[in-house]
């Protein structure tokens, strides 16, 4: 009888190479977070509406997107994103609490995940990194950071940033091993204090709707909200946040046009 065939995906080299293929995809997503200093959050109650803010944004020059898990179509939104900016964005998936979310980010392509905790009951660290995908899971107290880090966190979101100071955080990266931390604050911080955060040694920082726009999480039933949100975007939010992209990157995306 003729023995059957193993799958190259059960071979210790092919399973080697494709360890190895990961890293680099999860170190070459650290860089490009680190580089862009700003992470842009897509919390969406409007598919089209995140669809073409976030294009506009990479054009604006945001270097990185994330799109949270309860945006209205989350899957889709993804999706296209992933294709349309994909090769000049990193472009992640936010809120993730379940290993079905992950799966989908995954699926759809994203470079990292981020969560409002540490999912330590189904091991979200060593699940996207097992994906190839960077794990960002949040902390909020150094020993809450320190623990993600010896789970193996590359990078870890100090959340909420609200309760945290520049100056409490500037303080922190002075002590030992949490100056060498990829650490990312992030909740209420706006285009106007990301600066201080990131003299304070923020490695980078996530904004939403203080960057990206309200419009974007206002439902398109509620009419005179989105009208209102899209004249602030019009008047004010499109500079403020030019404004914050030039200040870390001067190099502008080309825009292509949001379709569905």
């Amino acid at each position: 009888m003729m023995a059957s065939k193993s799958s190259s995906s059960s071979r210790p080299e092919y399973n080697g190479q494709r360890s190895r293929r990961f890293e680099r995809n999860i170190k070459e997503t650290l860089v490009r977070i680190e580089k862009s200093k700003i992470v842009a959050i897509l919390r969406a109650k409007n598919l089209k509406r995140a669809l073409a803010r976030g294009e506009e944004l990479v054009h604006l020059g945001c270097g990185a997107l994330e799109v949270t898990t309860d945006s209205v179509g989350f899957e889709t939104l993804l999706k296209r994103l992933v294709e349309r900016v994909g090769d000049r964005c990193a472009v992640g998936v936010g809120t993730v609490t379940t290993p079905e979310h992950l799966k989908i980010a995954k699926r759809c392509g994203a470079t990292f995940a981020l969560s409002p905790v540490n999912p330590r009951e189904w091991g979200f660290i060593k699940q996207c990194h097992d994906m190839g995908i960077l794990a960002v899971p949040a902390a909020f107290s150094p020993q809450e950071i320190h623990e993600a880090v010896v789970e193996g966190a590359k990078c870890v979101k100090v959340f909420p940033a609200q309760l945290w100071t520049p100056s409490k955080f500037k303080s922190l990266r002075g002590i030992g091993e949490f100056g060498e931390m990829c650490l990312i604050p992030s909740g209420g911080i706006t285009p106007e204090t990301a600066q201080d955060w990131i003299s304070s040694g923020a490695s980078a920082v996530g904004m939403g709707s203080n960057l990206v726009g309200k419009d974007v999480r206002t439902p398109p039933d509620d009419v005179a909200a989105l009208r209102r949100h899209e004249q602030n975007w019009s008047s004010e939010g499109r500079a403020r946040a030019k404004k914050v992209f030039q200040r870390f990157n001067s190099s502008p995306r080309p825009l292509v046009r949001a379709r569905l």
